[in-house]
């Protein structure tokens, strides 16, 4: 150690040392006593000797007061304006490659006060030359301080002598190469910092109640503080505090004791929060210079229609997002800007919604009402006129007694939960374009006569989920039937007593319902007495909910008819989400080569012996005796024809007219000729897995009005069959030869819900445009083909997609934007290097992401505002970094699901560098994988 408190040469070659501390006077220094082999040993002592010894001012040593700081280093600097700095950049530049080693140790540093490592107490004397560091918890580096330049005509803050001893972080803080996080440790006030590699600062949950000017003139680098949860007032900020920080986009002011809006804040700021504070008032002037802001959160203040200027947010020229819940507003605030596309007004004093308030807001997409005290008849019949854009409407937690008429004509999702409504009037929906997907009515005043014939006019086509639950509904309302999309329907906590014929199921036609849940629990429905026949269109024995109700004993039997049973036999459930073990790549719904048809039967024939799903007098055809004509060496039984494994050329001519299952698999056919299927009008599902047919003739499905699925994966296809059933629900088509899919391929088949056409030769070329036109899928897998991107012009409405394997090389920023609704994606197993921030913004519900096997360099942006995302495979990549806010939001509450399964392994991460409060938002340790497993 040198005579100033400096490091020793043997230090700064990169000898690792062990802490002591120097007696000074008249201060206390920390020092850095080295390790040294044990062939240098005695030449140390000398050493050690010698520094001892009071050196005198002119000794050569004094010379070299400080090493040079490196981007791991975050220090406070008491300086003395004396120094001469330029000796200080000539003596550090000597030091650089000896302390490039300090680099090394890692760039995650966790200050505490009870440090294993005790320092050793050794006693020097040696002059005072400057102010220095007191070091009580980690060992700090201390530097002159260099000027900030200024730009010309801007004042210059001055920063005082300082000729106190300063004090270090906190216990508890977390630092790393970019981050500084002192949440919850005490701070009273912000120590003085100089860094330029930080970018974020994490100061939340402190008792800071006042900022010197010059406390963040250290940091020009600076692009995220967090100041939330303090003591600041008025005063606390000066207008000089962020005189230097340019490259600030986002800072939060929750939670403080702020009266108005801080004075020149950053021009370069994106967001800014300063929610829960008690801001008086909003001026022209609040926002001057912010022209830049897309996001303004004053949730939880004292803001109303008399203190907030109409022209107040004139300067915020491209804010797409607003959130002004918690207020005292009467009415929505004037001045909008026209980007605006999210307004939050929640839990106001709301009443009326005037006429022109919302002309100029025209690119609005999502307006929250909710928790106010609005009736329809306060509401401007052109409230919403020019709101074309506008896909999402709160209404609930007000007064409303009827569904609001001139509703905006764009609009998908309406929530109108927890009002007193009592009528939804006819044709109150009619105007729409393209009609509502998602309508929330539960906990109102609806009885039977509330709710027309028409009452559904408009989203008949378009309406997928419809919420009744928890009103006062006697029976399942009229219009139910026609709403041909709905796959969600609740009416639990209602007092239905029956579920007539023609309510939920059209017995006039024999295609399934695409609803695939519907509530009744919680009513007073007697399950014996549903006829067998009102529910025959639901797909799945679990689509319907029907235990416990109000006045029937737990064990009563639900009934199902035959065509429910035979549909859940051939159905094959998606996986649920599982907690992230090394991932091995199985195929979605694929029965492979073989389906064990013959399992299907058992099931079938165990319920059918069990009884407990059918009325006493209801005896269903199938009990009557079987058919004398049966196909050569085929078995028949139950109306389920087994024609496997035979050596077959052609299909059978004499397979029986009621036939509900045929299973050719795996035989040698080669074609399908025109008659093969003549006379088999029941037939609804037909195998044809693992032959070597070439061809189908363009007429040979047609007699198959009533099939929903056809298996005819591994044979040796080129093009995609002709004429397909429009029943058809599912298709499996994989491995085959198929090089393309033309345009109209699936035309007419509006039940289509699943598609599987993977390990096909297809390139994006081989896709059409216009391939898919028509087709309302849940489910498309287009795997190990030979696609370099994501194909464009898919059905909008998937929830699951699939391109596995394939040679796509990036996601592209508008690859994905149509698919809003999409649950689960793959893309594992290609070539992908890039995945364009914000390439996911659209898929805003997706629950799980596969891209594992891919050539990607760093964890793709945009994860940690995905609110319902679950499970993120990205193992087997080139990660070699991972940032504390890639998988987890910065604030509490914005994601609604904790992970369940995150997969880093084999990528050349130093995972002990990883910020632990990387994973916060993961539900437990078992969901993340991150070492190397292939090791």
């Amino acid at each position: 150690m040198g005579p100033c408190g400096l490091l020793s040469p043997a230090l700064s070659a990169g000898v690792s040392g062990e802490l002591s501390a120097v007696t000074l006077s008249p201060v206390r220094v920390a020092v850095i006593k080295p390790k040294v082999p044990q062939k240098k040993k005695d030449v140390e002592v000398k050493k050690q000797a010698v520094k001892t010894e009071p050196k005198s001012p002119e000794d050569p040593m004094s010379k070299k007061r400080d090493t040079q700081i490196t981007k791991h280093s975050f220090v406070y600097h008491p300086y003395d304006e004396e120094d001469n700095y330029n000796d200080h950049e000539n003596d550090s530049r000597e030091n650089d490659d000896d302390d490039d080693d300090d680099d090394n140790d890692g760039y995650i540093v966790r200050a505490t006060r009870n440090s294993q490592t005790r320092a050793t107490v050794r006693t020097a004397t040696v002059p005072i030359v400057r102010p220095v560091t007191v070091v009580s918890d980690r060992m700090n580096k201390t530097i002159p301080k260099r000027p900030v330049v200024r730009a010309p005509g801007r004042p210059v803050v001055t920063i005082p002598r300082r000729e106190s001893i300063m004090e270090s972080l906190p216990a508890g803080c977390l630092l790393s190469e970019s981050l500084i996080a002192c949440g919850s440790t005490g701070l009273a006030h912000i120590p003085l910092l100089s860094d330029q590699g930080v970018k974020n600062l994490y100061l939340a949950d402190n008792k800071i109640s006042k900022i010197p000017p010059w406390a963040l003139a250290g940091l020009p680098n600076l692009e995220w503080l967090d100041l939330s949860k303090n003591k600041l007032e008025d005063s606390s900020i000066s207008a000089d505090l962020f005189q230097n920080l340019t490259k600030l986009r986002r800072l939060n002011l929750d939670g403080n004791n702020l009266t108005k809006v801080p004075l020149f804040l950053p021009p370069s700021l994106e967001e800014l929060k300063m929610n829960d504070n008690k801001i008086l008032s909003l001026t022209p002037s609040s926002f001057k210079g912010l022209s830049k802001l897309l996001t303004l959160e004053l949730e939880d203040n004292h803001l109303h229609d008399g203190n907030v200027s109409p022209l107040t947010f004139r300067p915020l020229k491209k804010l797409i997002y607003l959130r002004l819940e918690d207020n005292k507003f009467r009415a929505i605030p004037s001045g909008l800007p026209v980007t605006l596309q999210t307004l939050h007004l929640s839990d106001n004093r709301i009443e009326v919604v005037h006429e022109r308030v919302l002309n100029k807001t025209i690119n609005l997409r999502l307006l929250d009402l909710s928790h106010n005290r609005i009736r329809e008849d306060r509401i401007s019949p052109k409230a919403w006129i020019h709101l074309l854009q506008l896909e999402s409407l709160d209404l609930s937690y007000n007064k409303l007694v009827h569904v609001p008429s001139f509703l905006p004509v764009g609009l998908l999702r309406l929530h109108l939960y927890h009002n007193q409504i009592e009528r939804i009037p006819g044709y109150v929906f009619g105007h729409m374009t393209p009609g509502l997907d998602l309508l929330h009515l539960s906990h109102n005043r609806l009885a039977n006569d509330g709710i027309d014939d028409v009452s559904f006019v408009g989203m008949h086509n378009s309406l997928s989920e419809l919420l009744l639950d928890h009103n006062l509904l006697g029976s399942i309302p009229r219009g139910v039937l026609k709403l041909k999309s709905l796959q969600l329907l609740r009416l639990n906590h209602n007092v239905i007593r029956h579920v007539p014929l023609n309510s939920l199921c059209d017995t006039r036609l024999s295609s399934d319902s695409p609803l695939v849940s519907v509530h009744l629990e919680y009513n007073l429905i007697d399950r014996r007495l549903i006829p067998p026949s009102a529910l025959s269109c639901i797909q799945s024995y679990h689509s319907i909910i029907l235990r416990p109700q109000t006045n029937l004993n737990s064990n009563g039997q639900t009934m199902f008819p035959f065509s429910v049973v035979l549909l859940l036999l051939c159905a094959t459930p998606l996986p649920t989400f599982a907690v992230a073990l090394p991932f091995e790549h199985k195929g979605i719904m694929d029965f492979g080569k073989r389906i064990n048809v013959k399992g299907l039967m058992k099931m079938m024939l165990n319920d059918v012996e069990e009884g407990s799903t059918f009325e006493e007098d209801y005896k269903p055809d199938y009990f009557k005796p079987e058919q004398p004509t049966c196909p050569f060496g085929c078995q028949c039984n139950h109306k389920v024809v087994q024609c496997s494994d035979l050596g077959l050329y052609y299909v059978p001519y004499d397979i029986p007219a009621d036939t509900r299952l045929l299973d050719l698999q795996s035989n040698q056919i080669t074609e399908i000729r025109e008659n093969d299927f003549k006379g088999l009008s029941n037939l609804y599902t037909l195998v044809l897995v693992n032959n070597k047919i070439t061809r189908v003739h363009p007429r040979a499905l047609m007699p198959l009005r009533v099939m929903h699925k056809l298996y005819i994966s591994h044979n040796l296809l080129t093009a995609m069959p002709k004429n397909l059933p429009a029943s058809l629900v599912e298709l499996r088509i994989h491995d085959n030869h198929i090089r393309k899919v033309a345009a109209g391929s699936f035309s007419g088949l509006r039940s289509m819900n699943c598609i599987e056409m993977g390990r096909n030769p297809i390139r994006n070329s081989g896709l059409e445009p216009g391939a898919f036109d028509g087709l309302k899928l849940s489910f498309l897998r287009i795997s190990e083909a030979k696609l370099t991107g994501i194909p464009k012009d898919l059905p909008e409405g998937l929830h699951e997609l699939h391109l596995d394997g394939n040679q796509i090389q990036a996601v592209e920023h508008g690859d994905l934007f149509q698919y809003e609704d999409l649950q689960r994606l793959g893309l594992g197993y290609n070539q992908i290097r890039h995945v364009e921030h914000g390439s996911l913004y659209y898929s805003h519900n997706l629950r799980e992401l596969h891209l594992e096997n891919n050539r990607i360099s760093k964890v793709p942006g945009g994860l940690a505002g995905m609110k319902y995302l679950q499970v993120v495979y990205l193992h087997s990549n080139n990660i070699s970094q991972v940032d504390v806010n890639d998988f987890c939001p910065e604030g509490f509450g914005v994601k609604k699901t904790y992970y369940h399964g995150i997969s880093l392994y084999d990528n050349p991460i130093n995972y002990w560098e990883v910020e632990p409060a990387t994973f916060r938002c993961v539900s437990n340790g078992m969901a993340l994988q991150f070492g190397n497993h292939k090791k």
